[in-house]
Protein backbone atom coordinates (compact mmCIF):
# COMPACT_ATOMS: atom_id res chain seq x y z
CA UNK A 1 0.00 0.00 0.00
CA UNK A 2 1.14 3.21 -1.19
CA UNK A 3 2.37 5.70 1.82
CA UNK A 4 -0.31 8.33 3.26
CA UNK A 5 1.03 11.97 1.20
CA UNK A 6 1.30 15.08 3.45
CA UNK A 7 1.06 18.35 2.34
CA UNK A 8 1.01 22.20 3.54
CA UNK A 9 -2.27 23.62 3.05
CA UNK A 10 -3.37 27.48 2.94
CA UNK A 11 -5.70 29.48 2.76
CA UNK A 12 -7.18 31.17 -0.76
CA UNK A 13 -4.32 34.33 0.12
CA UNK A 14 -1.67 31.77 0.44
CA UNK A 15 -1.38 31.81 3.96
CA UNK A 16 -0.20 28.65 5.76
CA UNK A 17 -2.79 26.81 7.87
CA UNK A 18 -1.42 23.55 8.43
CA UNK A 19 -0.30 19.99 7.34
CA UNK A 20 -3.36 17.86 5.90
CA UNK A 21 -3.08 14.43 3.98
CA UNK A 22 -3.71 14.73 0.44
CA UNK A 23 -6.67 13.11 0.52
CA UNK A 24 -8.64 15.51 3.27
CA UNK A 25 -7.07 18.39 1.08
CA UNK A 26 -8.99 17.48 -1.54
CA UNK A 27 -12.19 16.37 -0.28
CA UNK A 28 -12.52 19.69 1.82
CA UNK A 29 -10.87 21.77 -0.61
CA UNK A 30 -7.84 23.49 1.09
CA UNK A 31 -5.31 25.05 -1.31
CA UNK A 32 -1.85 23.36 -1.82
CA UNK A 33 1.23 23.94 -3.76
CA UNK A 34 2.03 21.87 -7.29
CA UNK A 35 5.16 21.38 -9.76
CA UNK A 36 4.46 22.19 -13.25
CA UNK A 37 7.13 22.08 -15.71
CA UNK A 38 6.30 22.51 -20.07
CA UNK A 39 9.26 21.18 -21.87
CA UNK A 40 9.14 22.96 -25.50
CA UNK A 41 11.68 22.93 -28.47
CA UNK A 42 12.21 24.84 -31.84
CA UNK A 43 12.54 22.46 -34.74
CA UNK A 44 12.52 24.45 -38.54
CA UNK A 45 11.17 27.49 -37.22
CA UNK A 46 8.42 25.77 -35.50
CA UNK A 47 7.27 26.22 -31.52
CA UNK A 48 6.93 22.94 -29.74
CA UNK A 49 5.02 21.69 -26.94
CA UNK A 50 5.44 18.77 -25.26
CA UNK A 51 2.84 17.07 -23.35
CA UNK A 52 3.07 13.99 -21.05
CA UNK A 53 0.09 10.91 -21.55
CA UNK A 54 -1.42 9.33 -18.55
CA UNK A 55 -1.38 6.16 -17.68
CA UNK A 56 -4.74 4.68 -18.31
CA UNK A 57 -4.87 3.21 -15.04
CA UNK A 58 -4.30 6.47 -13.09
CA UNK A 59 -6.89 7.19 -10.93
CA UNK A 60 -7.44 10.94 -12.46
CA UNK A 61 -7.59 12.25 -15.99
CA UNK A 62 -6.52 8.23 -17.39
CA UNK A 63 -5.14 8.43 -20.80
CA UNK A 64 -5.43 12.08 -21.01
CA UNK A 65 -2.43 14.67 -22.12
CA UNK A 66 -1.34 16.76 -19.45
CA UNK A 67 1.73 19.04 -18.53
CA UNK A 68 5.16 16.90 -19.59
CA UNK A 69 6.21 16.97 -15.68
CA UNK A 70 4.36 17.75 -12.46
CA UNK A 71 3.19 17.32 -9.29
CA UNK A 72 2.32 17.83 -5.91
CA UNK A 73 4.88 19.50 -3.39
CA UNK A 74 4.76 17.47 0.00
CA UNK A 75 4.59 19.16 3.19
CA UNK A 76 8.07 20.90 4.04
CA UNK A 77 8.95 20.74 0.47
CA UNK A 78 10.11 24.17 -1.94
CA UNK A 79 9.18 24.46 -5.37
CA UNK A 80 13.00 23.74 -5.87
CA UNK A 81 12.10 19.91 -4.88
CA UNK A 82 9.47 19.52 -7.74
CA UNK A 83 12.73 19.26 -9.63
CA UNK A 84 12.20 15.69 -9.10
CA UNK A 85 9.67 15.16 -11.43
CA UNK A 86 11.74 15.40 -14.60
CA UNK A 87 13.87 12.72 -13.18
CA UNK A 88 11.37 10.68 -11.93
CA UNK A 89 8.62 10.79 -14.98
CA UNK A 90 10.38 11.35 -17.69
CA UNK A 91 14.00 9.65 -16.89
CA UNK A 92 15.82 12.78 -17.87
CA UNK A 93 18.43 14.79 -15.92
CA UNK A 94 17.97 18.65 -15.47
CA UNK A 95 19.29 21.22 -12.81
CA UNK A 96 17.00 23.39 -11.15
CA UNK A 97 19.33 25.95 -12.39
CA UNK A 98 18.19 25.45 -16.26
CA UNK A 99 14.68 25.86 -15.19
CA UNK A 100 13.00 29.12 -15.71
CA UNK A 101 10.57 30.25 -13.20
CA UNK A 102 7.05 31.54 -14.96
CA UNK A 103 5.39 32.13 -11.00
CA UNK A 104 2.63 31.19 -9.32
CA UNK A 105 -0.52 30.66 -11.12
CA UNK A 106 -3.89 29.97 -8.39
CA UNK A 107 -6.35 26.97 -10.10
CA UNK A 108 -9.22 25.99 -8.50
CA UNK A 109 -11.42 22.83 -10.11
CA UNK A 110 -14.31 21.12 -9.22
CA UNK A 111 -14.86 17.36 -9.58
CA UNK A 112 -17.80 15.22 -8.85
CA UNK A 113 -15.89 13.87 -5.64
CA UNK A 114 -13.27 16.56 -4.73
CA UNK A 115 -12.44 20.25 -4.86
CA UNK A 116 -9.03 20.64 -6.40
CA UNK A 117 -7.32 24.33 -5.25
CA UNK A 118 -3.86 24.48 -6.25
CA UNK A 119 -0.94 26.78 -6.21
CA UNK A 120 0.56 26.14 -9.51
CA UNK A 121 4.25 26.74 -9.09
CA UNK A 122 5.28 26.98 -13.25
CA UNK A 123 8.51 26.51 -14.71
CA UNK A 124 9.89 25.94 -18.17
CA UNK A 125 12.01 24.40 -19.53
CA UNK A 126 13.62 24.33 -23.23
CA UNK A 127 14.74 20.62 -24.50
CA UNK A 128 17.29 20.04 -26.97
CA UNK A 129 18.01 16.65 -26.58
CA UNK A 130 16.04 14.04 -28.71
CA UNK A 131 12.44 12.51 -27.11
CA UNK A 132 14.05 9.19 -27.60
CA UNK A 133 16.25 9.79 -24.75
CA UNK A 134 13.36 9.99 -22.56
CA UNK A 135 12.57 6.90 -19.89
CA UNK A 136 9.22 7.33 -19.17
CA UNK A 137 7.82 5.82 -15.67
CA UNK A 138 5.77 2.84 -17.02
CA UNK A 139 3.15 3.25 -14.15
CA UNK A 140 2.93 7.09 -14.74
CA UNK A 141 3.66 8.06 -18.33
CA UNK A 142 2.49 5.68 -21.01
CA UNK A 143 4.10 8.49 -24.21
CA UNK A 144 5.46 11.82 -25.19
CA UNK A 145 3.07 14.18 -28.01
CA UNK A 146 4.80 16.80 -29.69
CA UNK A 147 2.53 19.57 -31.41
CA UNK A 148 2.90 23.25 -32.43
CA UNK A 149 2.27 25.56 -29.94
CA UNK A 150 0.54 27.91 -32.89
CA UNK A 151 -2.23 25.16 -33.48
CA UNK A 152 -2.33 24.03 -29.59
CA UNK A 153 -3.07 28.02 -29.17
CA UNK A 154 -5.92 27.89 -31.94
CA UNK A 155 -7.30 24.50 -30.82
CA UNK A 156 -8.14 26.49 -26.72
CA UNK A 157 -9.49 29.28 -27.79
CA UNK A 158 -11.95 27.07 -30.63
CA UNK A 159 -10.83 28.50 -33.98
CA UNK A 160 -10.59 24.86 -35.05
CA UNK A 161 -11.87 21.46 -33.21
CA UNK A 162 -8.88 19.28 -33.87
CA UNK A 163 -5.56 19.24 -34.11
CA UNK A 164 -2.76 16.74 -35.29
CA UNK A 165 0.04 15.81 -33.30
CA UNK A 166 3.25 13.20 -33.15
CA UNK A 167 3.37 10.57 -30.65
CA UNK A 168 6.45 8.63 -29.15
CA UNK A 169 6.91 5.77 -27.16
CA UNK A 170 10.56 5.76 -26.11
CA UNK A 171 10.59 2.47 -23.93
CA UNK A 172 8.99 0.46 -27.20
CA UNK A 173 10.97 1.95 -29.81
CA UNK A 174 7.58 3.77 -31.01
CA UNK A 175 8.24 6.90 -31.87
CA UNK A 176 6.60 9.92 -34.66
CA UNK A 177 3.32 8.33 -34.97
CA UNK A 178 0.59 10.80 -36.14
CA UNK A 179 -2.77 11.38 -34.20
CA UNK A 180 -5.61 13.61 -34.14
CA UNK A 181 -6.59 15.68 -31.23
CA UNK A 182 -9.07 17.64 -29.70
CA UNK A 183 -9.60 19.13 -26.29
CA UNK A 184 -11.01 15.83 -24.84
CA UNK A 185 -7.99 14.58 -25.48
CA UNK A 186 -6.17 17.07 -22.81
CA UNK A 187 -6.17 17.13 -18.77
CA UNK A 188 -9.04 19.94 -18.71
CA UNK A 189 -7.62 23.30 -17.16
CA UNK A 190 -8.55 27.05 -17.48
CA UNK A 191 -7.80 28.70 -21.11
CA UNK A 192 -6.13 31.72 -19.33
CA UNK A 193 -3.56 29.10 -18.00
CA UNK A 194 -2.80 27.55 -21.28
CA UNK A 195 -2.63 31.26 -22.82
CA UNK A 196 -0.25 32.20 -19.98
CA UNK A 197 1.79 29.39 -20.50
CA UNK A 198 1.77 29.78 -24.12
CA UNK A 199 2.78 33.35 -23.70
CA UNK A 200 5.47 33.30 -21.88
CA UNK A 201 7.08 30.03 -23.65
CA UNK A 202 6.49 31.91 -26.98
CA UNK A 203 8.68 35.14 -25.42
CA UNK A 204 11.24 32.89 -24.41
CA UNK A 205 11.61 31.05 -27.73
CA UNK A 206 11.88 34.84 -29.23
CA UNK A 207 14.89 35.33 -26.94
CA UNK A 208 16.47 31.87 -27.87
CA UNK A 209 15.92 31.47 -31.25
CA UNK A 210 15.55 34.62 -33.82
CA UNK A 211 14.19 32.02 -36.24
CA UNK A 212 11.30 31.20 -34.53
CA UNK A 213 8.00 33.79 -35.90
CA UNK A 214 5.83 34.14 -33.15
CA UNK A 215 2.37 34.11 -34.21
Amino acid sequence: MAAKEYLDTFTSEMEPIGVRSRDEAHARGFWHQTFHCWLWKIENGKLLLLFQRRHPQKKDYAGLLDITAAGHLEAGETPMDGIRELREELGIEVEFSQLTYSGVIPSSIEHENRIDNEFCHVFLHEYKGDITDFRLQEDEVVSIVMLEAAQFRKLIAGEVQQITGEEFMPSNGVSGSKLELKMKDFVPSRTSYYEYVLDQIASLALQESPCFIRK
